[in-house]
């Protein structure tokens, strides 16, 4: 008889240079710097290499901390832009801005019709719905996410209203690995 069972790989954390793994338990491994960001602006994270034998799928797991009180049922949009190659600027979904450094994500001329046309270039991975609460907002936003190719990096879109906090200790956006494990028994 076959036993399936499902382990919990290493995560790739994206996060500000002051983040801080206190409350999520997750080691910062890539750039994502969302301190700030403006309410209908959209910043993008550091290439990732999800290596060549990389998980079928990930937990897709985000916090965000607005700097006041949102209204409750905006939220926070997750995108993938998906690469075929290690190179920053080289092969990423989304167009020219998409540059795979930690800088924001101006597509066209920056304003918010233009990353609402553009992030339909890139992989939707899910929304964080706010509550209206001044307090960072966790969840899992996406239980089974599979990005398409090997290196490839969040963009995130702030529609909740306000801008984001500016601190970034609290936020990211974390890919956990879902590997399946068959045994035998």
């Amino acid at each position: 008889m076959a036993d399936m069972t499902v382990e919990m790989g290493t995560p790739k954390l994206w996060g500000a240079s002051d983040y801080s793994d206190a409350n999520s338990g997750i080691t910062k491994t890539h750039a994502l710097t969302l301190t700030s960001l403006a309410s209908a602006a959209a910043r993008q994270g550091e290439k990732a290499d999800l290596g060549a034998n990389r998980a079928g799928g990930y937990a897709v797991k985000v916090c965000f901390s607005p700097a006041s009180a949102p209204t409750a049922g905006t939220y926070v949009e997750y995108y993938w832009s998906s690469s075929y190659s290690a190179t920053n600027i080289i092969g990423n979904d989304g167009g020219a801005a998409t540059s795979g450094v930690d800088a924001p994500w101006v597509p066209g001329a920056g304003a918010e019709a233009d990353i609402n046309e553009f992030k339909q270039q890139l992989t939707f991975i899910g929304l964080l719905p706010m509550t209206a609460d001044w307090l960072p907002q966790t969840k899992t936003i996406n239980g089974y996410f599979t990005p398409p190719t090997r290196y490839g990096f969040p963009v995130v879109k702030n529609a909740t209203g306000v801008a984001a906090s500016g601190a970034g200790v609290n936020m990211y956006v974390a890919l956990i690995p879902i590997i399946d494990d068959g045994a035998i028994s």
